[in-house]
């Protein structure tokens, strides 16, 4: 399994406006709250997609939501929201996870 990762520190609003205009009104709700100083960004097949957002949650004080493209049954992308150090910690444990489901 293959997985993209980055980090995105003090996002511009082209980049936020442009993530939003591609997440369902639902998750965009719950995001209105919050002050992102950083979004991670995770591209992966959707099943690992749904353990990375469990893991990121459990992990670090951030919200997730899937950004919707153009092939919904193969290769998605999750975005994680927050202040930059709860993204990065997030982003560090989906690594840590990855790591260990490789080497099973």
């Amino acid at each position: 399994m293959k997985i993209n990762i980055e980090l995105i520190k003090a996002p511009s609003t082209s980049f936020l406006e442009m993530i939003l205009d591609n997440i369902r009104p639902r998750d965009r709700k719950k995001l209105e709250d919050i002050k992102w100083g950083a979004v991670g960004l995770v591209q992966a097949k959707l099943i690992d997609l749904y353990w990375a957002t469990d893991a990121s949650e459990k992990a670090s004080n951030v919200k997730t939501a899937l950004v919707m493209g153009s092939c919904p049954q193969h290769i998605q992308m999750l975005a994680i929201f927050g202040k930059q150090a709860d993204v990065k910690t997030a982003l560090d444990k989906i690594r840590e996870v990855h790591s260990k489901l490789k080497s099973l």
